[in-house]
């Protein structure tokens, strides 16, 4: 009982890391109206979906191993289906945010046309909506799940062939291939955010513009390359590893890590997010010394 709350524990910091960074993002980018634009929305979209896993992680998961709740334990299937859907959204969703640098870099002037607010809802919708009828398909045609397995103290796939074909066809090998294309995307963007930075008779505009373009690029192929681990994880480790330490250290653990993760590089590299918060802090700070002088 022991190993196990100290497992429990474990989930603790990166969860509650995720769940902070994550959610703070997101109200960062609903209450400054000059975020309101295609990029922001986007980013703030999947760090809404890393918030809701880190949150199960924190509220669920974690509380569940280690305080030996059963009865979480036998509805952890609803879990892992938020779960699921969150994931292969973020997924997909990482896609987007690709093209939406590649099309901000190589077609600058059609990026607003491109990406207006009309399509910016419709793209989240058809997104959402996509995952939804993939993972309900799964859960329900196939009679498939993604629930608590004690003996290697993670979430696992229901252990059987059909299931195995369909989370190959339909979410993992689908994700690995998304996950190629992403890398793909970012490399040729970088090469030409790279190309624009070099040019000698660049303009003061340009030369933000590049700068700009190579923050969100770092954020966004920094997020491409958690993701990558992210489904290899999801999948392979927790029936590689007998031992159930491994087996929880590099699934649900690595999961929640990342997450966090993703959080964190979203404030490092997104400039725009990041101005808002420092000023926040500023203004937090000009508040409190008020008080202080009063």
């Amino acid at each position: 009982m022991l190993r196990q709350q100290l497992i429990g524990l474990f989930l603790i910091p990166p969860a509650l890391c995720g769940f902070i960074t994550n959610w703070l993002i997101v109200k960062i980018v609903i209450q400054y109206r000059n975020l309101h634009r295609s990029f922001p929305i986007f980013t703030a979209t999947v760090a809404s979906l890393y918030a809701i896993m880190a949150s199960f992680e924190l509220m669920f998961a974690s509380p569940m191993i280690i305080f030996d709740i059963n009865f979480l334990k036998m509805n952890s299937t609803i879990c892992g289906a938020i779960y699921l859907i969150t994931y292969d959204t973020t997924s997909l969703f990482h896609v987007v945010i690709s093209i939406n640098r590649f099309i901000a870099v190589f077609k600058p002037f059609s990026y607003n046309t491109v990406f207006n607010p009309r399509t910016t809802r419709v793209i989240i919708f058809s997104v959402i909506t996509l995952s939804l009828l993939i993972v309900n398909c799964w859960l329900f045609i196939i009679d498939c799940r993604f629930s608590f397995d004690e003996d290697h103290w993670t979430f696992l796939v229901t252990d059987s062939d059909h299931c195995d074909v369909f989370v190959w066809t339909t979410i993992l090998g689908k994700n690995i291939i998304l996950s190629i294309v992403n890398v793909i995307l970012h490399v040729i963007t970088m090469i030409k955010v790279i190309t624009l930075k070099q040019f000698k008779a660049r303009t003061q505009v340009s030369r933000s513009y590049s700068l700009q373009e190579s923050y969100f690029l770092k954020q966004t192929f920094g997020q491409t390359l958690f993701m990558s681990i992210e489904i290899i994880a999801f999948y392979f480790p927790p029936r590689s590893f007998e031992n159930e330490y491994f087996a929880f250290l590099f699934s649900m653990f690595l999961w929640c890590t990342i997450h966090a993760a993703e959080g964190v590089i979203t404030l490092i590299y997104n400039s725009e997010i990041r101005r808002k918060l420092q000023k926040r802090k500023k203004s937090y700070r000009i508040t409190a010394t008020k008080i202080q002088l009063k």
